[in-house]
Parts: C-alpha cells; structure tokens; sequence
C-alpha cells in the first residue's frame, strides 16, 4: 500500500528522530538517512530513505519526482547513517541508464515487494512484478549509489 505524499510530512521528520536515536533496532536494518548540500541553495538536507548494502556500495531509491536526487546527478559527497554509524561516501544519482536501473529494481523489489506501489509497479496473483508496470517504472526509477569516501 502506498502512503499518501501529505503523510510523509509526518512520518519524515519521525524517522529523523528514531534513526538518530538509541531506539533505532529494526529501522536501522533497511532505512538510512541521507545527508547532501543543495547544488543551489548551499543548503544541508537530510531524508530518511530505504537502502540495501552490496559490498562497498549503499544503494537507494526514488522517483525521478522527487526532487532532492537532482542535488546528486553529476555525484556528490554525502553523509549516510546506517545503524547510527555516520560516514562519508561519495553518491551519484543513476538516471539515464534504464537497463541497469531495470536490474538494481527487481533486486530491490524482491527484497522489499511493497516499495513496488511507490514505483506503480502492480503485484501479479503470484507476487511477481507485473511487467508492464515494470518497464514504465524504469523510466521513473533514479537508483542513488554510493560507495564509502
């Protein structure tokens, strides 16, 4: 089920909290937050957002929507809180390269199916990512990778 864009307003600034804070547990094991400095404003901002970890390499994901992954396009030096550990990595936002997007996807989705609604990718009766939805979705789709500076 997909939340509501008005909710995460809300929730946002709560997993903000719990990410930072000693009650972090189960969170920790598949949300991350996310720090950047705005390309034009200068400004920090900080996201929680759902990562998996492949080696050296943290990787997330949003709608090309979205705004805050432009901050990430021609890479940039972030800061990622996994597990209340903070470090510096360098990220780069992966919008133009829709086979290997179509890859890191289904990956994802097969370890979390129900971020398939936030990508309007339907379930079939089986689970299976519907495949329609799938290729629409990897024109939507921006993976943010990084790998630890």
């Amino acid at each position: 089920m997909k939340l509501p864009e008005w909710l995460f307003k809300i929730i946002n600034p709560m997993m903000k909290f719990l990410l930072r804070s000693p009650f972090h547990g189960v969170l920790s094991d598949s949300l991350m937050l996310i720090t950047f400095t705005g390309r034009k404003s200068g400004k920090r901002f900080t996201t929680p957002v759902r990562y998996i970890q492949k080696g050296d390499t943290v990787r997330c994901f949003t709608a090309a929507e979205n705004q805050w992954w432009r901050n990430l396009r021609e890479g940039a030096r972030v800061s990622l809180l996994i597990k209340r550990q903070s470090a510096e990595y360098d990220a780069k936002a992966i919008f133009d390269n829709p086979v290997y997007i179509k890859e890191q996807l289904v990956s994802y989705l097969s370890l979390f199916p129900e971020d398939a609604a936030y990508h309007e990718i339907r379930l079939d009766k089986n689970k299976s990512l519907n495949a329609q939805d799938l290729e629409l979705a990897v024109t939507k789709a921006i993976v943010v990778e990084a790998v630890e500076a």
